[in-house]
């Protein structure tokens, strides 16, 4: 009798151990799945140098979608460009877009899912970049799904000097800085205009002598 109930209470206490390991490792789980389980979806951000107007890879965006969190919860993007350096010849080829007084371009997938998908595309005056000392500006709107909306581009110097603006002769690194505006609700819906009944000429003329007599009752009286 005595080995029996020293069995079962064996037995019992291996069962609460294994439902605490349980318990504990699916609640690493879960801490896991909220600090690192947001999605990431990687493309490639393109530009177009020189007169041939062909894009070619730049280098990778990266967007990390929002947490999965409650409805009322503030849900947040994240993007990330990569560094980009231009070699001597990316520096040739921008040197002739500004000298024939083109725009540097450059483009995005519209679905960060899709690279296949349409592009957005945004451009500068390849002269600015260069008087920027290659500091340029993304703002790229955005919504939850991975929907680019649009992007804008623009660099530190707002205009072009005058005369020949020249690249440097080595590779150049450029200074990238990126924001993102992001997409809280769809657009508006243009709405019907509600058709108002045409009234008869009887009635409209009872409502001209009711507005009359509304309007001058005091010197009547």
């Amino acid at each position: 009798g005595k080995m029996a109930r020293c069995s079962v209470c064996a037995v019992a206490l291996c069962i609460l151990v294994h439902v605490a390991l349980s318990s504990a490792f699916e609640a690493d789980d879960d801490e896991v799945d909220g600090d690192f389980g947001q999605k990431k979806s990687v493309v490639t951000l393109e530009h177009a140098l020189g007169a041939d107007d062909s894009f070619k890879a730049r280098c990778k965006l990266t967007y990390t979608a929002p947490k999965q969190t409650g409805l009322k919860a503030k849900r947040t993007v994240s993007l990330q460009i990569d560094k980009t350096t231009f070699s001597p010849s990316d520096l040739e080829r921008l040197q002739e877009l500004a000298d024939a007084g083109k725009h540097y371009r450059v483009r995005l997938p519209s679905d960060v899912n899709d690279p296949a998908s349409p592009k957005v595309s945004a451009s500068v005056p390849a002269c600015l970049l260069i008087a920027s000392e290659f500091h340029e500006i993304f703002r790229i709107h955005v919504d939850q799904f991975g929907h680019i909306r649009s992007v804008w581009y623009q660099t530190m110097a707002i205009q072009c000097p005058p005369g020949r603006v020249k690249v440097p002769s080595g590779p150049v690194q450029v200074v990238t800085t990126v924001g993102v505006d992001m997409e809280a609700r769809g657009p508006k819906l243009a709405s019907e205009p509600v058709p108002v009944p045409e009234k008869d000429p009887e009635h409209k003329q009872q409502e001209v002598e009711k507005s009359f007599f509304q309007r001058n009752w005091y010197y009547i009286a």
